[in-house]
Order: structure tokens, then C-alpha cells, then sequence
């Protein structure tokens, strides 16, 4: 079989992001407004209707794309790297909050962990951004009270000590790293750290992502680089999306009788040869 040419490996993907998001959003239609769920699987769906939103963002910077169509062409590596890396960061919280197997006590310590999050970053941006005093008093008398409530927890005894410290100043909503879940996360992620690493660099502007631009790269021109580089974002993207569409069909394993069983046994040949070394 002839070896693709780099304009023939990005239509490839591009056709296979399209393809698989439209899959991914019938199983967000199907799955939306059940009742009487866990909280961990109503934070994962919100996750999951978030990922397949940051896609279609992607998909709509992607010369030549199908959902939005237009013969203007320009070809932003760094802009796609941001979103695809904000995919799959996406992913990690979906697996971190509804796909992991784990017990009552750590769900429990899992979803005070994230509500005492949202409260100090709430509180935070309220006073930041100078809004009155009554607004910021129910922050100030019930933080110092969850802060103590997650101290009690029994999971919080067993976290490591160098982490202990920015839990309870609200730094994160995990207590686990990328790295850590990666690691948990129960197909290859060998990739992760380095393409993790890379897209991050274009998100945050810094000089590996702009030393190397040019009149050809970096402008929004086509260019052999700049499309291939498009082209590993989008299979970074892709693996990340096909995880997400199988771990919802084990979520809600009653959606699967009004999908298309020929699709989805496509999307697990696909997933299958993406996380198989």
C-alpha cells in the first residue's frame, strides 16, 4: 500500500474527526436529561458535551472541513495544537470523574475536592474582580468549613503530604496530575507527555512556538510542516474522541440499541489500531 502523501493524511483525518464527532454527539442527544444519576456520571456527561463541543471549535479552524464550509484557507497549527490539547486534557477530568473505577470514599473525597475548587476560584474571581462585600461573605464563612470537612475525610489522610497543602488552598480539582491519570488510564498513552508538552508550548506563546516562524510557517500559509502538524493534533484529537464515544457507550450501555451498530464497530476497529503498539 503506497505511503500517504501529508495533504492526503490530513484529508484522512479530517474526514475521520468529522466522522466520529458526528457519532459522538447522536450518543450526547441520545444520553441527555436521564434522571436519578450518580453525580459523577452527570459531571462526566457536562465533560463529555464539553469535549464534543471543543471538537467542533477544532474542526471548524480545519481547512476544507465539511460543518463549516468555505473556500477561504488558513492553516493555524498553533491555534488547532490549543484545542486539541484542550480535548484531551478534556478527556483526562471525563476519566478522572466517571470512567476510573473507585470506591465510595474516594468518590466522596473526589467530589468535595472539586466543589471546594469551584468555590475558591468563584471567590477568587468575585473579589478580583471587586464586587461587593455581601457577595464575598458566604465564601468567606463556608470555605473555611469545607476546607475542614475535607481535611475529615478518611481518603484525605492517604494523599501524599506534598500535595496535601495546595489541596486545601484550593489550588486544584485533582488530586492526581495528567501524568498520573495517564498512567491509570487503561490504553496506550505513551504519546501523552510529549505531545502534551509540545501543544502546550503553542498555547502559552512560548519561544518553541514562535523561534521557528517564518515568511512560509506560522502565517497561515499551506506548507508541508504546517499541515503535517495540523495532521498530528488532529490523530492526537481523534484518539482521545474515540475513547470518550466507547467509555459513555459502557455508561449507558442502553443508548447503544439507537446507535448504529456498523458505526460503532468502526469506531472500535479505529480505536483498536490507534492504542495498540
Amino acid at each position: 500500500m503506497p505511503k500517504l502523501d501529508y495533504k492526503d493524511r490530513y484529508t484522512e483525518a479530517l474526514i475521520k474527526i468529522q466522522n466520529f464527532l458526528d457519532f459522538a454527539i447522536d450518543i450526547s442527544d441520545i444520553t441527555a436529561g436521564k434522571k436519578n444519576v450518580p453525580w459523577n456520571l452527570v459531571r462526566g456527561h457536562q465533560l463529555y458535551n464539553r469535549l464534543t463541543i471543543n471538537c467542533l471549535s477544532l474542526i471548524h479552524l480545519l481547512p476544507k472541513n465539511r460543518y463549516f464550509p468555505s473556500e477561504f484557507e488558513f492553516w493555524d497549527f498553533s491555534s488547532v495544537a490549543s484545542l486539541a490539547r484542550n480535548l484531551v486534557e478534556n478527556y483526562y477530568s471525563f476519566f478522572y470523574i466517571c470512567i476510573e473505577p473507585i470506591n465510595s470514599e474516594e468518590s466522596d473525597f473526589r467530589l468535595l475536592l472539586l466543589t471546594y475548587h469551584l468555590n475558591n476560584e468563584k471567590y477568587k474571581f468575585y473579589k478580583e474582580s471587586g464586587q461587593p462585600q455581601n457577595v464575598l461573605d458566604e465564601f468567606e464563612e463556608n470555605l473555611p468549613k469545607a476546607k475542614r470537612k475535607l481535611e475529615g475525610l478518611p481518603f484525605f489522610e492517604k494523599i501524599d503530604n506534598s500535595k496535601k497543602r495546595s489541596i486545601l488552598k484550593g489550588l486544584q480539582f485533582k488530586y492526581l496530575s495528567n501524568k498520573e491519570i495517564a498512567d491509570r488510564i487503561p490504553f496506550d498513552t505513551e504519546e501523552y507527555q510529549p505531545l502534551y508538552r509540545f501543544f502546550s508550548n503553542q498555547t502559552h506563546s512560548t519561544p518553541l512556538a514562535f523561534f521557528s516562524q517564518n515568511n512560509e510557517r506560522g502565517r497561515g500559509l499551506e506548507s508541508e510542516v504546517e499541515v503535517s502538524y495540523i495532521t498530528m493534533a488532529l490523530d492526537f484529537a481523534i484518539k482521545y474522541l474515540l475513547a470518550a464515544i466507547l467509555d459513555m457507550t459502557k455508561l449507558f450501555p442502553d443508548c447503544v440499541n439507537q446507535l448504529s451498530h456498523q458505526k460503532l464497530a468502526i469506531i472500535k476497529e479505529e480505536f483498536e489500531q490507534r492504542t495498540t503498539n
